[in-house]
């Protein structure tokens, strides 16, 4: 019998959290502070409130100092020098989970550049150089993707969105039941719940860790537009496959219209936060919505403190907290 990973819950125990601490000027032109200073902070959450070991990546020796500066003295910030490009760690690494005998292994896609969009140097070297440091049994797909494309609940029930999974620009002329045969023959998959599209404005074609996430095996959180507002088409098509499908659904509000400091739409989401071992950390985007998520994810998990940390200056450059950081589970 061919042997299959299991993706564990993201609410389930953690050994260690991944990040990248980001350092390219080109990428984050007239922005890379800001973005360092978000990272450095979710760094410091994760390690303190949520009571994580963090493994932060750092480019050299300047980086690792500046990382240093702005995260102050944590007993538990690693800081480990590796070649990377840019910091969305869920993307490049691969997403680790747990062998039929309990030990580490990671499921691999292929990667290139969120369909040839943003192809940076060393981004495609992640998933193997952490597999090989953590001697993770790699779980190799022959598919193009990234992890944020992909949610688990731990018990088989997996869900994704058709606008980045199928999109040609990574799998030309994928279709559902290919793509469910593929994963299926590398984890343990009981059942995968398809998703039309993401949210506008959305640089990785709509990843599922944008729209919808799990807090429950079958439970799930997604948001809830008023009329009117940024991608409430969207959001509505979005609860009503959900509910369609069986799950449980927990509504959260929708982040009214955020922007960059020039003036782009951003999307801005509530359901990219991260579970650590004892908080959820949420970005917030100081609109009078914030308030109202904070409460309904801390509803959602009862036991962990539940923080909201400011994630425009990170939504800039294309994601926030869950698109930054990578769950090592325990061993099982």
């Amino acid at each position: 019998m061919t042997e299959r990973l299991r993706l564990p819950a993201e609410w389930e125990p953690h050994a260690a959290c991944w990040l990248a601490f980001p350092y390219l000027q080109e990428e984050w032109p007239g922005h890379l502070r800001e973005a360092q200073g978000c990272v450095a902070a979710l760094s410091r959450t994760i390690a303190e409130a949520g009571n994580e070991p963090v493994q932060l990546l750092v480019k050299n020796d300047e980086v690792e100092q500046r990382a240093r500066s702005l995260i102050g003295e944590s007993r538990n910030v690693r800081y480990v020098t590796a070649d990377y490009g840019d910091c969305w760690v869920r993307d490049t690494a691969p997403l680790l989970g747990h062998t039929a005998s309990g030990a580490l292994g990671g499921l691999c896609f292929g990667f290139n550049g969120w369909g040839g969009k943003y192809e940076i140097a060393f981004d495609d070297a992640v998933s193997k150089w952490l597999t090989n440091r953590l001697d993770a049994k790699r779980f190799e797909s022959p598919l193009l993707l990234e992890g944020g494309a992909l949610e688990s609940d731990g018990q088989g029930t997996f869900l994704t969105t058709g606008s980045c999974t199928l999109n040609d620009n990574r799998n030309p002329g994928l279709t559902r039941a290919a793509f469910e045969e593929a994963l299926s023959a590398l984890v343990s998959m009981k059942r995968l719940v398809w998703l039309d599209r993401g949210l506008a404005h959305d640089h990785t074609d709509g990843h599922v860790d944008m729209i919808a996430r799990f807090v429950a095996p079958d439970t799930v959180l997604c948001m809830k537009a008023r009329r009117g507002a940024p991608n409430a088409e969207v959001l509505t098509s979005i609860e009503r496959d959900l509910r369609a499908s069986g799950l449980s659904v927990l509504d959260l509000p929708a982040p009214r219209a955020v922007a960059a400091p020039d003036g782009t739409p951003l999307p801005a989401s509530y359901c990219n936060f991260y579970i650590a071992n004892q908080a959820v950390i949420v970005p917030v985007y100081e609109v009078p919505e914030d308030q109202t998520a904070l409460r309904e994810i801390a509803n959602a998990f009862p036991g962990r403190e539940v923080i909201g940390l400011p994630a425009t200056d990170l939504l800039w450059g294309g994601g926030a907290f869950h698109c930054v950081t990578q769950a090592q589970p325990t061993a099982s």
